[in-house]
């Protein structure tokens, strides 16, 4: 009697399981519809994934920046593994048509990616992702081919007198477009618009990803030309006030991946120097 009554609850549990699983299938398993579909159906979807014009694959917009995307890659949605590191793709503010951020100083730029989680690049992690595997002057190939980048802009003469009434309390993290710097700087002070006003008419970056042929082997973009970049040297620097180095030049100057400019203190800020981040990727079970 005793084996029957355990053959019974066996049969009990185990129809009651099948019965769940019935409920979150029927649940999840249809089409989504608007933007109120089932997280677990959601789950079990499909990553989608679409031909770049490169011919590399990449992520559908809407996976890419979904928390299951995250938790598949060892890089945040918005950057690319390059080697041992994460970079991002794009200039800050690191968003796909966003015009990139200018007259930020080394620290002002360290602090921006910091509150993000990230880091700024070393030269190296940026040259690398610059040159590519093989090590190439531009990260198209070695010979410089005019209209890839944006680095052929006509130079604008500037007065620094102007520049130099940009306000120190502007430049931070919680900046999030050009257009919100400019604002912020212009309700400071007359100095401040003034400056503001004369960054506004010296400016020629394109906007983040409009220059399709301008990225390196791993799809990081505008690492040529565009704004110049803020990154830490490796070796450390000369001083405690000279930790930047400046790669890819801008909208006026083309300059190879392998050149820098070592000679600015950390609290130089220009009309045409921007940065972008890094971050060490993380291990993945």
């Amino acid at each position: 009697m005793m084996i029957d009554m355990r053959l019974v609850l066996l049969v009990a549990v185990a129809a009651l399981s099948l019965g769940a699983c019935s409920d979150d299938d029927s649940e999840g398993g249809g089409p989504a519809s608007g933007g109120g579909g089932s997280d677990a159906g959601a789950a079990d979807a499909p990553l989608e994934v679409e031909t770049g014009s490169d011919g590399d694959a990449t992520l559908d917009a809407t996976e890419a920046s979904s928390p299951d995307a995250d938790a598949q890659s060892p890089c945040p949605a918005d950057m690319q593994l390059v080697d041992d590191f994460c970079i991002d793709r794009h200039e800050a503010p690191n968003t796909v048509g966003a015009l990139p951020l200018v007259m930020f100083t080394f620290d002002e730029s360290a602090a921006w990616c910091q509150s993000r989680g990230k880091r700024l690049c070393f030269d190296d992690e940026w040259t690398r992702s610059c040159e590519g595997p093989t090590g190439t002057s531009y990260p198209y190939g070695d010979k410089h081919v005019p209209g890839t980048c944006n680095d052929e802009e006509s130079w604008k003469l500037y007065d620094q007198s102007k520049l130099n009434g940009w306000p120190w309390t502007v430049s931070k993290p919680n900046i999030e477009s050009l257009t919100q710097l400019l604002d912020a700087a212009r309700a400071v002070s007359t100095s401040g618009k003034v400056a503001a006003d004369h960054v506004e008419a010296l400016y020629q970056a394109e906007p983040s990803g409009s220059n399709g042929g301008c990225a390196g082997p791993d799809g990081v973009f505008d690492l040529c030309g565009n704004v110049e970049e803020w990154t830490r040297r490796r070796d450390g620097g000369s001083g405690k006030d000279f930790s930047g180095s400046l790669k890819g030049r801008y909208w006026a100057e083309s300059r190879t991946c392998q050149n820098a400019v070592t000679n600015h203190g950390n609290a130089f800020r220009f009309y045409e120097i921007g940065f972008r981040c890094c971050k060490d990727p993380v291990t993945l079970e």
